[in-house]
């Protein structure tokens, strides 16, 4: 038995909520836009969960998806939804958290524009990404990525097939993730397995090594659905290299780095601009991972001091500043509300760039404390950074400028940047 429901607004996870026909409760619909007259089945009452059966009259703004596994591929829930409503909606949450705010961003590519993908091993040799928890989409083709990549899919397909490797649990293997520079052109593979016996690396390397830089292989343990594990050996390279802005950066295999280089470039030309620095002031670059953001203020300040939890990244980071001859950039280990609290001395400025959780309440009292004349706040969770802006008033800081940038198109995704001033 379906139901009628008229799609009135989004969740907060971008999902369309549902007006029942003579009901007052709401139901939640993927990959259903406001505007959308829909025949759906309640899936889940207690959590009042629904699919679409079919739509009867479709949103405005809805459109032909050119992927085939729109409405089924949880990758990109909003790709039958128009680019120009993606924007509007996620203009419209920014309002809605932070008043007035410059236009959004638009991503310059709204396909082919990932630099990684995390693939699922599933059944009978299929390779793809989930459908719900459990159930793996077979994909011939992810428009997200490249063409390059997508020959890699249908090539580790054949391999699986031809050396009849089996999914875990049963079998062997659980993912594989597809890592490639779009300036530097040098691609990597990891492959993760359970524990239950060897993978075959070398046979793999000689079948690749035409095709890709290096293969690592690791073993993911843990019961969850994780695309990292504990890496076992590599063959050729164990990283890869691309350029932001000019500078050359180092990716080790299970690092992080942001998925539309792109589109990242133009966030760090806005951090720089919210800033204006003019080559003698002290930074402090918080979360600072590889250093995409603190090794390109570096030339145009005095010092950059980088706070980062994990010590690889950290190293990885100081790393990076040599490879591109930066002097005055340093980076020390560790959470940032455990390290931040003892750092002594005068900074001009402080950028954080969190993750989606937002700021522990120690690291918000320590800017406070230090008082810079300008904080920049990137984030990827503008809930979460709303709640922390609500924080720093209590220090006398107030948003002077606030700029949303679309890194993730055909999703609900998307990164916000503010300035604040006491």
């Amino acid at each position: 038995m379906y139901e009628i429901v008229t799609i009135k607004a989004f969740d907060d996870k971008g999902k369309g909520l549902g007006q029942r026909e003579n009901k007052t409760s709401l139901l939640t619909v993927p990959f259903a836009y406001p505007g959308d007259l829909l025949a759906v089945n309640v899936t889940n009452r207690s959590k009042k969960l629904a699919e679409i059966i079919e739509v009867f009259e479709p949103s405005p703004d809805r459109i032909e998806a050119p992927c085939p596994y729109a409405g089924s591929c949880g990758g990109c829930p909003w790709q039958s939804l128009s680019y120009q409503a993606q924007l509007k909606h996620k203009q419209a949450l920014i309002g809605e958290l932070f008043g007035d705010s410059a236009p959004i961003i638009p991503s310059p590519k709204q396909f082919r524009y990932r630099n990684r993908m995390d693939f699922a091993f599933g059944p009978d040799f299929t390779l793809g990404l989930r459908r719900g928890k459990s159930e793996v989409l077979d994909l011939k083709e992810c428009l997200l990525l490249s063409e390059k990549s997508n020959r890699l899919i249908g090539k580790i397909k054949e391999f699986i097939t031809k050396h009849e490797l089996r999914t875990h649990p049963e079998g062997l293997l659980r993912h594989v993730i597809i890592r490639e520079g779009k300036k530097v052109a040098n691609t990597i593979l990891n492959i993760l397995t359970n524990e239950s016996g060897p993978f075959p690396l070398d046979t793999l390397w000689s079948e690749f090594k035409a095709d890709v830089q290096g293969i690592t292989w690791g073993i993911n343990r843990s019961p969850a659905d994780l695309s990292v594990g504990e890496i076992q050996a590599t063959r050729g390279q164990d990283h890869y290299f691309d350029e932001l802005n000019g500078l050359r950066f180092k990716i080790p295999v299970q690092s992080f780095f942001q998925t539309n280089p792109e589109q990242a470039e133009r966030l760090i030309k806005t951090v720089g601009e919210f800033l204006d620095l003019q080559g003698g002031e002290t930074i402090l670059d918080l979360y600072s991972g590889t250093g995409s953001i603190g090794l390109s203020l570096a030339n145009l300040a005095k010092a950059v001091i980088g706070f980062e939890e994990d010590a690889a990244a950290t190293a990885l980071s100081l790393e990076n500043a040599r490879l591109n001859g930066i002097g005055n950039y340093s980076a020390t280990a560790g959470r940032a509300e455990e390290v931040l609290p003892s750092f002594e001395g005068k900074v001009d400025a402080v950028v954080v760039d969190p993750p989606r959780p937002g700021l522990h309440k120690k690291v918000i009292r320590k800017i406070g404390d230090l008082r810079p004349e300008k904080l920049v706040y990137v984030s990827c969770n503008p809930r979460t950074q709303k709640i922390d802006v609500e924080a720093f008033k209590e220090f006398g800081y107030r948003i002077k400028r606030c700029q949303p940038l679309d890194l993730f198109p055909h999703t609900p995704h998307l990164e916000n940047i503010l300035l604040l001033t006491p």
